[in-house]
């Protein structure tokens, strides 16, 4: 299934162009409701070429990120789609030259939580708002928080294949990307033992499988376009010729964060004692008691972190 999407008319304004709200920032559709955490599908949106996300302004977003770690994320030389997540091939940059440097560099540059910015966040809170009130009312009442991240790649650079628990959706800014997402309930893809060290904290759980390359949905993404990626559902990106900026709006789920992750972790530890663990699914039963005991006994708090950011930094959540 591919899309091509067609080129945004907003063009490049000039100056403190006015940042568009309401249906001119993201139009409703009917797919937001139908598709949302069950299939990939592609959107329109109203930001193409806005100044706001230009490299130089973002390098000033990237200095008012709140300093806690991992906050500001960046990698420096070209990755393959097989590579671990968090490699750095090429020699360490500054954050500055890279992002100084971000169209010939062959860098990566990931600025999370621009919802809480004064400048930016408004905007990003709006869309986070916005979709989240175009999902049923059975997704609205799973989502309990969302975060927004900026994307600054460099030309030709690719993102390394991944999955994320969280529900994803990308909105293009500026440059153009291929977007390649695999189906997220295919355990011959995703197998049930790569998604329990994917929740055990290893990024690198999901595996690349060339083999099944073509069964990805190809998405050719344009400025003011976006793409929506379920939870679990494995992906990789190669950019086009230009710098790309893009925004990532994702959501936590408490069917997936609070639930399904809680069982992961427990089948995981089962795992490491030699035991073969009982899928998730299988028996209610069964993951209800692990839930509990990974959420309630001392002996499994170590395993379970569930993330719960509004302890330790300002996080959006939904007005309801």
């Amino acid at each position: 299934m591919a899309a091509n999407a067609k080129q945004s008319g907003i063009g490049a304004p000039a100056g403190d162009a006015p940042m568009p709200t309401g249906d001119a920032l993201l139009p409703s559709s009917p797919e937001f409701a139908e598709k949302f955490n069950r299939t990939d599908f592609v959107f329109r949106h109203g930001l193409a070429h806005h100044p706001m996300f230009e490299p130089a302004a973002l390098a000033k977003l990237a200095q008012r990120i709140p300093k806690l770690d991992g906050f500001v994320y960046w990698q420096n030389g070209k990755v393959k789609v097989n590579e671990k997540w968090g490699s750095n091939p090429a020699p360490r940059l500054s954050l500055e030259e890279t992002i100084d440097g971000i169209a010939h560099n062959d860098s990566l540059v990931i600025l999370k939580h621009a919802e809480q910015d004064p400048v930016y966040g408004p905007v990003l809170r709006e869309i986070l708002q916005r979709i989240w009130s175009f999902t049923s009312p059975e997704a609205q009442a799973d989502i309990v928080l969302g975060e927004s991240l900026i994307f600054l790649n460099s030309p030709n650079r690719k993102t390394a294949y991944h999955l994320d628990l969280e529900s994803n959706f990308l909105l293009q800014i500026a440059g153009v990307k291929q977007c390649h997402v695999f189906d997220s309930t295919d355990r011959t893809l995703t197998p049930h033992v790569e998604l329990e060290n994917h929740c055990g904290g290893d990024q690198n759980g999901a595996i690349y499988k060339p083999a099944r390359e073509k069964d990805a949905h190809c998405h050719r993404l344009t400025p003011g376009n976006g793409v929506h990626f379920p939870s679990l559902g494995p992906h990789w990106v190669q950019n086009e010729s230009d710098v790309s900026i893009s925004i990532n709006i994702n959501y936590d789920l408490v069917s997936l964060h609070h639930h399904l992750r809680r069982v992961y972790r427990v089948n995981k530890t089962l795992r490491r004692f030699g035991i073969t663990p009982t899928d998730p699914g299988t028996s209610p039963l069964l993951d209800g008691l692990k839930r509990n005991l990974s959420a309630g006994l001392g002996s499994l708090r170590r395993i379970d972190r569930s993330r719960d950011p509004g302890a330790d930094y300002p996080v959006w959540r939904p007005s309801r």
